[in-house]
This record gives C-alpha cells, structure tokens and sequence, in this order.
C-alpha cells in the first residue's frame, strides 16, 4: 500500500505548475486540506472511537483534486498502490462529468456518508473560505462555502464525529 509521502510526490508531479485562486502553487491548498483533515480523522478515530483510518484521509485529501484536476485516473491511482478506501474518498470529492450545481454536490457527498471524504470536504470547504484563496477578481466565495462548510459539520455530527 501507498504512503503519505507516495501520496504526496504523486500530488506534487500531477499538480506540477497549477496555481490556486490565491496566486499560489496548488499543492499548497492539498497540503492545508491534507493537514486539516488528518487532524479531524485523528479525532474522528481517537476520541469518537468512529471506524476512520486518519493515513488513509490524508492521502484521500492530498490525492482529492487528481482526478478532476490532472490526467489522472482511478486506474492509475491503483497501479500507483493507493488502497480503495483511498480511491473512492478521491471518487467522492471529484466534480461529476455533469455539470451538477454545488449545493446537490454536496446533497450528494453527504448522502453516501462517507465520514473521511466528509471531513475532507469540510477542510477543503474552510480553506476556501481563506482570505487568501479568494479569487483574483476579489469574488467572495462566503455565499458559497460558508453554507457548506455548516452542511458538512452537521452531517459528520450525525455520524458521530464531535470535532470542529
């Protein structure tokens, strides 16, 4: 199986001269997420006793654009070691095809109950609401995230995580 620096030099070449909405190398945002979300499943499974494997959410959350973002697939995903529980977090948290609007997006995340791509997407949700990530245009993404970030929190409350 796939480590977290495995996961990371993956993340590192695939992103490889993207830059984020702040201007920023973009492997700095899945870092940010990758931090917060080992930190919510080291919680999630430390303290809630809940069945998450906090190495797996890192790597979850440092691979969670590869797929929508990258040439990437699921299939080069497992050649590459990572586990499925790793791949369907990364499944979870990638844009359909489809054009499908934000807030059924996360109807549809939430619905599946997956507590580590929940908590992926509530670290991704609070780094976008960062001053810094802000489009260069200055559009406030609050209108957007603030709501799902709540959304998110509430459902992994109702699966049992106590963290913020």
């Amino acid at each position: 199986m796939a480590s977290i620096f495995e996961a990371h030099s993956f993340a590192m070449t695939a992103h490889a001269g993207q830059i984020d909405k702040g201007g920023q190398p973009y492997i700095r945002h899945l870092e940010r997420v990758a931090n917060a979300s080992v930190a919510r499943a080291g919680h999630a499974k430390s303290v809630d006793r809940l069945g998450v494997e906090p190495m797996q959410v890192m790597q979850a959350a440092i691979l969670h654009d590869v797929i929508e973002d990258t040439p990437a697939t699921p299939m080069v995903l497992r050649a590459e070691g990572f586990s499925e529980a790793v791949i369907a977090m990364v499944l979870l948290l990638t844009k359909p095809e489809e054009p499908v609007p934000y807030d059924e997006r996360m109807s549809r995340l939430i619905a599946k109950g997956n507590l580590g791509a929940i908590l992926i997407k509530m670290s991704d949700t609070e780094d976008n609401l960062s001053p810094e990530r802000t489009l260069a245009d200055g559009a406030d993404l609050r209108a957007r995230y603030a709501p799902a970030f709540a959304r998110l929190k509430a459902a992994a409350a109702a699966l049992g995580y106590t963290g913020a």
